[in-house]
C-alpha cells in the first residue's frame, strides 16, 4: 500500500461538475446573486500515459446534519483520452495538468480522496478503487472565488511512496482558467496561502 494512503472500494455518491466542464462547458458565477462560493484548482499527473480510465476528486462538506453533508458531497471528474491509447489531456503542462472549477455551499469543505476507475473493456472486470488518507480543508464564503491549490498525484507511486502532494500555483492556474472559463470575473479570485495538505497517520 502506498504510504499514508488506503485503497478500498468506494460506495457510489452523486457525481457532479466534471473535468470537461472547464474545457468544454462554460460556467457562470455571479457573486451578487448566488448564495454559494466558487472554488478552482488543478491536478497534475507525472506522465503522459494515464494509469486509470477515470479519476474523481472527492470533496466533502462539514455539516452537523448528515443529510446536508451527503447532499453536498461532490466529485470532480477527470477523463483522459482513451480512443487509441490512455493519454492525459489536461489544459496545462502539455496535458499533464487539468483545471477544475465548481460551486460550493458556504462553509467548511475538504478534498478527502481520489476515486479511481479502471475499465478493461469487459463489464465484469470494471473496478472502482479509492485513494484516501489525506485532507485538504478549506472554507468557502458566499460570493467568493477561492483557489484551493494544485494536487500532485503520482499514480505510479511505489509501495512506501507518498502518492499525493500539494502546492500553490495560483498565478499559473488563474491564468489558465481565465482562458477556458471566460464568463467568470476571475480578477476577484482569492489566494488563501493557509490551505495545506495533511495526512492521516497509518495504523
Amino acid at each position: 500500500m502506498m504510504r499514508n494512503f488506503a485503497f478500498s472500494v468506494f460506495t457510489f455518491f452523486c457525481v457532479a461538475t466534471v473535468s470537461q466542464l472547464t474545457a468544454q462547458q462554460l460556467i457562470t458565477f455571479n457573486p451578487k446573486t448566488t448564495d454559494k462560493g466558487l472554488i478552482f484548482g488543478s491536478i497534475t499527473f507525472p506522465k503522459e500515459k494515464a494509469h486509470f480510465n477515470e479519476y474523481f476528486i472527492q470533496i466533502s462538506y462539514k455539516a452537523a446534519d448528515k443529510k446536508t453533508a451527503r447532499k453536498n458531497f461532490k466529485e470532480v471528474h477527470i477523463s483522459p483520452a482513451q480512443i487509441f491509447k490512455m493519454k492525459h489531456k489536461g489544459e496545462l503542462d502539455n496535458g499533464l495538468t487539468y483545471l477544475f472549477a465548481i460551486e460550493r455551499p458556504a462553509g467548511e469543505s475538504e478534498i478527502i480522496g481520489i476515486r479511481l476507475f479502471s475499465n478493461s473493456g469487459f463489464a465484469i472486470l470494471q473496478k472502482n478503487s479509492g485513494l484516501g488518507g489525506f485532507s485538504i480543508p478549506f472554507n468557502v464564503n458566499k460570493g467568493e472565488i477561492l483557489y484551493v491549490g494544485n494536487i500532485l498525484f503520482n499514480e505510479y507511486a511505489e509501495k512506501g511512496e507518498v502518492a499525493v502532494n500539494y502546492q500553490n500555483n495560483f498565478e499559473k492556474d488563474l491564468t489558465g482558467i481565465k482562458n477556458v472559463q471566460k464568463y467568470v470575473y476571475w480578477d476577484a479570485a482569492k489566494d488563501d496561502k493557509t490551505i495545506k495538505i495533511s495526512y492521516n497517520k497509518e495504523e
